[in-house]
C-alpha cells in the first residue's frame, strides 16, 4: 500500500462512517456528531467524535448531559463511554456505523442492568491524568504497611522503590526521599476521579489532608478491591493555591514473586515443586534451562563438564561476562541475576555424564531429565537407565545444521514406538567449518533455531511433568519448510 492508498483508505472511512451516521439521524456541529441513542431505560443524547487515529481508533462517544449517565467503572476521566477494551481489537468492527450504534445502544442497555456478569478490570489508574514524574515506582507485599506511612527511595533505571518508614516530619527540598501513605479503599463500585473522592473514603484521623498542604506527605498509595481481585494505584498529591488538593497518576508497579508468577502460565504453580535436571548446558540446554525456570520450575539440577568459549556466546543464554567459567556456573549465574531463583534451588555437577550410577541418581532424584548434549552415547546412557528404573528422559537435538530439531520421550509412553529417523528430503550440507582448537566442525545452526527447539523441548518437558504430555513419542520438525511431523 502506498501513501496514496493509505490516505485514500482512511479518507473513505471517515466518510463512509460519517454516511452512516446521517442515516441514523446524526448531524454534525463543530464539535462532531449529535444524535439520540434509544435505550430500554429511554432515550440519550450523545455526540460522537472521530478522534485523530480513525480508523485504527474508535470514535469517542459523550453524553452532552455527563451526569445524567451513571458514572461507573464503564466511563472515562473525561465522560466518554468506555466501549472498546483494550483485548477488544480483532479487526476494524467500529468503521461500520451501523454496529457502532448497535455497541452504543448495549452499552446503555448494559448501565440499565447495572453491569451484570462485569469483568474486573484494575484499571483506576486511567481515571486520573498522569504525572509528569517519569520515574517508575515499585511496591512490594503492601500488607505490610497497612494503613501506614512509607517512604519511596531513589534506585537505579529511574526507579522509586518502596519502603517502610515513620511519619515524615517537615520537608526539604534536599531531600530526594519521597513520603508516602498506603490506604485501603476497599470495594469500589464507581471510581473515584479526584483528591475529594479519594479522601472521602480515607479515615481523618490519619489527617493526610494536613499532611499534603505541609508537603509532608506526596504520594498516596491505594489499594482497592473489584470483585475478587485487589489493584493498586499510586498517586502523587500536592496542595493548589486555591486551597485544593491536586493528583496525578504515577507509573507503577507490583515487584513481588506473584506479580511474575502471574506471568509463567497457569501451569506454573504445579512446576513449582517439580524437579529437572538438564544434562548438556550448551546452546540448546541453557535456553531449556531458561525457559524452565520462567515458566515455574525452581528445583534445577545442571550438568556439563565444558566452559564458555567466545565462540559460544552468539547462540548461548549468557554474555561475555561469563567467557573462562564452567558452563553450569555460568548459567546458574545468570538464571539467580535475571529471573530471581535462589542459589540453593540449583545443583551444578561440573563434569560429563559418564556413569551408569551416576544416570541412577539423576533420574531417581528427579521428576525428569532432560537431555540436551545431543551426544549418542549420553542418549543411550540415559535412555537404558530410564527403562531399567521405570522413568523417562526427555532428549533434545538439533540436526542438519539447524534445518530440524526432534524431541524423544524416552521410552515412549503407553507402550508407543519411537519416532522413526529423522531426514529432510532435499537437505544439502554447506561446507564444513573448524577452527583452532576444536577436533570437530563448527555448526552453523542459526541461534533462532536454538530457541524455537528450547520452547518445543520445553513445551513437551512441561507436558509430562504435569501429566499433560503432548505426544507419547515426541515431535520432530523441518524448520527449513515449516512442517511438523508427529509420529503415533
Amino acid at each position: 500500500m502506498t501513501l496514496t492508498e493509505y490516505d485514500d483508505f482512511v479518507a473513505y472511512s471517515r466518510q463512509h462512517f460519517e454516511e452512516g451516521l446521517i442515516r441514523a439521524g446524526f448531524t454534525e456541529d463543530d464539535n462532531g456528531w449529535r444524535g439520540t441513542i434509544i435505550h430500554p431505560d429511554g432515550s440519550a443524547e450523545v455526540r460522537i467524535t472521530l478522534r485523530s487515529r480513525y480508523p485504527f481508533q474508535p470514535p469517542s462517544v459523550v453524553p452532552l448531559d455527563s451526569d445524567a449517565v451513571a458514572w461507573s467503572w464503564h466511563r472515562e476521566l473525561d465522560g466518554a463511554l468506555c466501549l472498546v477494551a483494550e483485548d477488544d481489537h480483532d479487526g476494524l468492527w467500529w468503521t461500520e456505523a451501523p454496529a457502532f450504534l448497535e455497541h452504543v445502544t448495549a452499552w446503555f442497555e448494559q448501565a440499565a442492568a447495572g453491569w451484570p456478569e462485569d469483568r474486573p478490570d484494575l484499571d483506576l489508574d486511567r481515571y486520573f491524568k498522569s504525572s509528569e514524574d517519569e520515574r517508575l515506582y515499585l511496591y512490594d507485599d503492601l500488607t505490610r504497611y497497612p494503613s501506614g506511612f512509607v517512604r519511596f527511595r531513589p534506585a537505579a533505571n529511574n526507579l522509586m522503590r518502596i519502603g517502610g518508614g515513620t511519619k515524615p516530619g517537615k520537608s526539604s527540598k534536599r531531600n530526594k526521599d519521597r513520603f508516602g501513605y498506603v490506604a485501603n479503599l476497599g470495594d469500589v463500585d464507581v471510581p473515584p476521579r479526584s483528591w475529594d473522592d479519594v479522601s472521602a473514603r480515607i479515615s481523618p484521623s490519619v489527617g493526610l489532608d494536613r499532611r499534603i498542604r505541609n508537603h509532608t506527605i506526596e504520594i498516596v498509595v491505594l489499594i482497592y478491591r473489584r470483585g475478587s481481585h485487589d489493584g493498586v494505584v499510586a498517586l502523587e498529591v500536592w496542595p493548589t493555591v486555591g486551597g485544593g488538593i491536586a493528583v496525578r497518576r504515577l507509573r507503577s508497579g507490583a515487584d513481588t514473586d506473584a506479580a511474575k508468577a502471574a506471568r509463567s502460565g497457569l501451569l506454573a504453580p504445579e512446576l513449582r515443586g517439580c524437579r529437572v535436571a538438564v544434562v548438556g548446558v550448551g546452546a540448546l540446554g541453557s535456553f531449556i534451562t531458561d525457559i524452565l525456570v520462567r515458566s515455574g520450575v525452581r528445583n534445577l539440577t545442571l550438568l556439563d563438564g565444558d566452559v564458555v568459549m567466545p565462540g559460544n556466546l552468539v547462540r548461548h543464554l549468557v554474555g561475555p561476562e561469563a567467557v573462562g567459567r564452567s558452563k553450569v556456573e555460568a548459567v546458574k549465574q545468570h538464571l539467580v541475576d535475571r529471573s530471581g531463583i535462589a542459589v540453593a534451588d540449583i545443583t551444578v555437577i561440573n563434569h560429563a555424564l559418564v556413569s551408569g550410577v551416576e544416570a541412577a541418581e539423576l533420574l531417581s532424584d528427579h521428576d525428569l531429565v532432560v537431555n540436551a548434549t545431543a551426544d549418542f552415547a549420553t542418549t543411550a546412557l540415559l535412555h537404558v537407565t530410564a527403562k531399567a528404573l521405570s522413568k523417562r528422559i526427555v532428549s533434545a537435538a538439533i540436526q542438519n545444521d539447524g534445518t530440524s530439531y526432534r524431541i524423544d520421550v524416552l521410552p515412549p509412553l503407553d507402550g508407543a514406538s519411537p519416532l522413526p529417523p529423522s531426514s529432510v528430503v532435499g537437505y544439502q550440507p554447506e561446507p564444513e567449518l573448524f577452527e583452532a582448537g576444536c577436533g570437530s566442525p563448527i555448526s552453523p545452526t542459526p541461534p533462532y533455531a536454538v530457541m524455537e527447539a528450547a520452547a518445543a523441548t520445553v513445551r513437551h518437558t512441561v507436558g509430562l511433568l504435569a501429566e499433560r504430555p503432548l505426544h507419547p513419542a515426541g515431535e520432530a520438525r523441518n524448520l527449513s519448510i515449516g512442517a511438523v511431523r508427529k509420529h503415533q
